[in-house]
């Protein structure tokens, strides 16, 4: 039985999902942690939906591209929306959510917090094994 704990980084930013993904691998951490990514929402709910694939720990980027009436736009609201989608659902509602994010702004924090969000970290503040560290004291819990 695989015992690692699953990982799921949802951004829509090829090399943000790279270098999270080499992060783990670098350090030798590819036998505790199983890693998947998504580049959007509708990837995101396809994996969280099966149980099997569920993560115990997914990194959210808020900003995201939503299609909405043949147009796509990329707006903070988007992942604040499927945070909230995740922590309304009875079996959703375990997988610890981090947002991910460039935007700094203590409103959108304030926001994801209440909406449900373990901890709020902001893309350019994180060293390798800053995260790594993170990552392991966020899923020690799990």
């Amino acid at each position: 039985m695989d015992n690692k704990i699953k990982i799921l980084l949802v951004d829509d930013d090829e090399m943000i999902r790279i270098y999270f993904r080499d992060i783990f691998w670098i350090h030798g951490l590819d036998n505790k942690y199983e890693f998947s990514v998504a580049e959007n929402i509708e990837k995101a709910e396809k994996i969280i939906s099966d149980p099997k694939n569920r993560p115990n720990l997914m990194l959210l980027d808020l900003t995201m591209p939503v299609e909405k009436d043949d147009r796509v736009s990329v707006s903070p609201e988007a992942g604040l929306e499927f945070l909230k989608k995740i922590k309304s659902d009875s079996e959703l509602k375990k997988i610890k959510v981090v947002v991910f994010s460039g935007h700094s702004e203590p409103a959108l924090q304030k926001q994801a917090k209440e909406l449900g969000a373990e901890n709020y970290l902001i893309k350019g503040n994180n060293l390798p094994m800053e995260l790594i560290e993170f990552v392991e004291k966020t899923t020690k819990t799990r």
